[in-house]
């Protein structure tokens, strides 16, 4: 049976790849650089999902610090160039893509993650040919968790919003889906923070990434 939906909008940390460590790496650094005390991994995954400024902006309050942001943000994005190729693909996230791409499923990314950090990674995790368009934190003026990136992306792909599905694993993700008028998908093990995903209003909630094909 043919996949239902002509095209599939992504998020990317978290659903496609898993970046947490590569991301603490370069929070931490950049506290280190402000003789600022440092986090583990868990403790900064908490604060995935809403865009690097804010990332910082919750490092840097955390660890009793008032500097000022724009202070702080060139020497992370600084470390975060260093890191940020070091994301590792989802098991079953290339077969996935590969197997929607073969159907002519139309495939975007839309994280909330640089535009610039972007692409490098699809290519270097060889995602990059099964994808059509992208969006950044900072391609547009709105960013999740508003719907703009994913109406752009649904306009650029020429496809109508009633044939559009979001797969993401976050609060941002479902409410980007729900102001585009969108149906989505969440998946498990991904930097849901408090959200109860499995009681979110998700079309399906998934634990593998090739579970995406079984919807019908």
């Amino acid at each position: 049976m043919a996949f239902p939906f002509s095209l599939v909008i992504f998020d990317l940390d978290g659903t496609l790849v898993d970046s947490a460590a590569d991301i603490a790496e370069s929070v931490n650094r950049t506290l280190s650089d402000w003789r600022l005390p440092t986090y583990d991994v868990a403790q900064i995954t908490g604060w995935i999902g809403e865009g690097s400024r804010q990332l910082i902006t919750y490092a840097f309050r955390d660890a009793g610090s008032d500097a000022d942001i724009d202070d702080v943000m060139p020497g992370f994005l600084e470390h975060y160039a260093e890191t940020a190729l070091d994301a590792v693909v989802y098991d079953g996230v290339r077969e996935t893509l590969a197997a929607l791409h073969a159907q002519g499923v139309k495939l975007a990314v839309c994280t909330n993650k640089n535009e610039e950090f972007v692409r490098p990674l699809l290519d270097a995790r060889g995602l990059s040919p099964y994808i059509d368009g992208i969006t950044g934190g900072n391609t547009l003026p709105e960013r999740k968790p508003s719907g703009v990136p994913l109406k752009y992306l649904a306009q650029q792909a020429g496809v109508p919003l009633d044939k559009v599905l979001m797969v993401g694993d976050s609060e941002s993700d479902m409410l980007a889906a729900r102001d585009a008028g969108v149906p989505y998908v969440l998946v498990t093990y991904g930097y849901p923070k408090t959200l109860d995903v499995r009681n979110a209003g998700a079309l399906a909630v998934i634990d593998r990434m090739p579970a995406l094909l079984d919807l019908h």
